[in-house]
Order: structure tokens, then sequence, then C-alpha cells
């Protein structure tokens, strides 16, 4: 089971058709009209809902940020990559995956996956190993995006980007010290946008799949971006430009 905490993930739960929630426990000492319509929801659903102290909720959650209300759920659950490539956003006429190459930190995942849910993508690929997945931190910090926009889990990212590549799609990948202008690039294709760690950046062998290099242009000189600003950053860039042509 996973463990879902804060007032707005749960909402955006609640909002799907298919919750999977199995309980929600609140803080008996916790009020407000948020909370409220919360509960209200949980109880039309025909959710279980307990009330317990805030220590409880703190002991589950770590001490974590959790608003005075968690929620109980079946593990997460990955999307095929066939389930991102049907998952064009209408009106839009190309596809946009990002590829995320070890981004460890759960808030920076968290921040990519509601940035590209709000700007179109159809989907965020994620290694299995050496990577951040998706947990209730990951969760909060999109706000509950996770749950409207498919997150695919795969082995080996250079095979997932040849796979790509023989479905039509063009490699894109952001280094802070290689790449060409991002605002000079054309977007007018089906793009794999592919972002790597906090630490290093994209690996080099995962770099030598990509077809071009990105930099976002900077005024002041700096090592790099936080990965899920840079993520932001090129992705407006990516709408902008198709929506100008």
């Amino acid at each position: 089971m996973e463990i879902i905490y804060g007032i707005n993930p749960i909402k955006v739960l609640l909002r799907q058709q298919q919750t999977g929630l199995e309980k929600v426990v609140v803080a008996s000492s916790r009020g407000g009209s948020a909370l409220a319509e919360i509960i209200a929801a949980v109880r039309q659903k025909k959710i279980p809902i307990e009330f317990k102290n805030r220590q409880y909720l703190d002991g589950v959650t770590g001490n974590a940020d959790h608003q005075g209300i968690l929620g109980f759920c079946k593990s997460f659950v990955y999307s095929d990559l066939d389930c991102l490539l049907a998952n064009r956003t209408e009106p839009l006429i190309y596809d946009l995956i990002l590829i995320l190459d070890g981004v460890m930190d759960p808030q920076n995942l968290g921040a990519i996956i509601r940035t590209s849910y709000c700007l179109g993508a159809n989907g965020v690929i994620i290694p299995a190993d050496r990577a951040a997945s998706v947990t209730a931190a990951v969760v909060k910090a999109s706000a509950g995006s996770t749950g409207r926009l498919p997150v695919a889990r795969v082995t080996n990212l250079s095979q997932t980007i040849d796979f790509l590549k023989n479905r039509g799609f063009w490699v894109f990948g952001a280094d802070a010290h290689e790449g060409g202008n991002l605002t000079e690039m054309d977007f007018n294709c089906n793009v794999a946008l592919v972002l790597g760690s906090e630490s290093k950046g994209i690996r080099s062998l995962v770099k030598k799949k990509c077809d071009f290099l990105l930099s976002i242009p900077l005024i002041r000189s700096f090592d790099s971006l936080n990965v899920s600003v840079a993520a932001g950053i090129i992705q407006y860039e990516i709408f902008n430009s198709r929506l100008r042509s």
C-alpha cells in the first residue's frame, strides 16, 4: 500500500472515477472547509474513513507535512509505452514525451510531472534503477497530477529511445554546456525530451542516442539550472514554438 498525504493530492484522487483509495485517515483535531469537503466526498464514495490523533499521522508519514489527512492507496501503477503514445492532448498535433535519466529527488520528479501535465505532454518515462520512483512524496509534489499523466518505468533507456525513434520521434537532450540555443530549435515534430540527473546530467551512452542537444540561454553564467526548472522552461518553449508555427 502507498500512503498519500496532503489536502490537494487527496482532492485530486477523489475527482477520479477510480480513486485507488482504500482508506482515509483524518486528524481528529483538524478542521476547516477544505477538509470538510474532502470528508463529504470520501463518504459519498463509500471509502472507509477513520479519525485519529495527530501523533498517529506524524508517525505514519515520518513527520511530513500531511495537513491532517492521509490516504492508503494501492501501489502506483505505471503505464506502458503504448499508453503514453496514445495520450496526445488535443488540439496538439505532435507528441511530447519526457525521458528522465536518473532524476533522484522526489520533489523534482513530482514538479516535472506536474509541469508536463499542464503543458500537454503525453507522459513521462523514468528508469527502474538509480532514480526516484513514484512515491507519496512525488504524488504530493505533483499536486496529484501523477493520477492524471501516464508515467512509464523502463529497465533500459537506450532501448526505449530506439523504440521511440522507430515510431517517428526526434530525441532532444538538455545539456547545460554543449547544446544549441533552445529558442532556435524546431519542435514541429514528435519530441522525446531527455533530461539528466541533478548532479551529472545525461549519461554519455544516453547522450549519444540524442539527435540534438539543446541549452537554455542564460544572462549570468552558472553550472546548471535545477532540473525541474529546466524541464518547465524547455516545455514552455516547445509549447510556444508550436503555437507560433
